[in-house]
């Protein structure tokens, strides 16, 4: 009884020190501060200049690729060399591709601000994807993917329930977060009144809408399309404000349509007639 007690503590101590070790590997970010890995990921976010780099961590066999990327994108970037177990540990034992990128999300913009610099820059129609409480970070890069495909200005998340910027957002957006306008949304129906006085066509999508999501192509101004959370749709609120819901005509046997499927749907009727000079 005495041995085996002993040889319990033993192992307990042993198991100690290598979750303690373990730990030591573990990345230290600061609050200001996320994670991006993967190769493609990491390479477009190097390349967006409104980026803010910290490190780059890869492994031996890896680095001689990322130190000529960073002398072509002339980056004065730090780059680390890791093992791969140890990449494996920081990234939560999700795929990297032997890269992780230490940097800051981005930068999302005021509507305010997106309303002002659009006004200045340009005289062509506007088109925003907003998302009223999507939480799921894969459907929200999916969205933010598909925007960038149909030629949509910008994409405004609510600023409560939506998730903050990570890796498997920017992976499933394919690079497309790097180039397409964030919009951070304050109050939902207070911002839906704005894009109505700054002459848009707010329309949700909704079972049940009062349109066929096929006119959206007829549109030729200011248009915003809001599209709800994964679970519950739109919001009672939202849709009493909007200017009209838009049903998207689907097999009866069929319950509903994932929101990253509905939202692409939406932004590719609109792009339909409307051809960016």
């Amino acid at each position: 009884m005495l041995k085996n007690k002993k040889s319990f503590q033993i192992m307990k101590k042993r198991n100690s020190k290598r979750v303690e070790n373990n730990s030591s590997k573990k990345l230290k970010l600061q609050s200001n501060q996320i994670i991006l890995s993967g190769k493609h990921s990491v390479l477009s976010a190097l390349k967006n200049k409104n980026r803010k780099l910290y490190y780059l961590l890869v492994t031996e066999e890896s680095s001689l690729f990322w130190k000529e990327k960073i002398k072509v994108l002339n980056l004065n970037l730090v780059i680390k060399i890791k093992t791969k177990d140890e990449l494996d540990l920081m990234n939560n034992y999700q795929p990297h591709q032997n890269s992780i990128l230490v940097t800051e999300p981005l930068d999302r913009i005021s509507l305010d601000e997106y309303l002002y610099t659009t006004k200045l820059s340009t005289d062509l129609p506007q088109r925003i994807i907003i998302l009223d409480q999507v939480t799921d970070p894969q459907n929200v890069g999916a969205i933010i993917r598909s925007a960038y495909a149909f030629n949509m200005d910008g994409v405004a998340l609510s600023q409560s329930n939506s998730p903050t910027e990570t890796t498997s957002m920017a992976k499933a957006s394919s690079g497309a977060i790097e180039k397409i306008k964030i919009i951070q949304l304050s109050n939902m129906s207070r911002e839906i009144k704005k894009l109505q006085a700054a002459n848009f066509n707010v329309y949700g999508l909704a079972f049940g809408g009062s349109k066929n999501i096929s006119e959206l192509h007829s549109e030729t101004g200011n248009v915003a399309i809001i599209a709800g959370s994964e679970g519950k749709g739109l919001r009672r609120l939202t849709k009493e404000k909007v200017d009209q819901l838009l049903e998207i005509p689907i097999n009866k046997e069929c319950e509903s349509l994932n929101v990253a499927n509905a939202a692409s749907i939406a932004m590719f009727e609109l792009q339909k007639n409307f051809i960016k000079i």
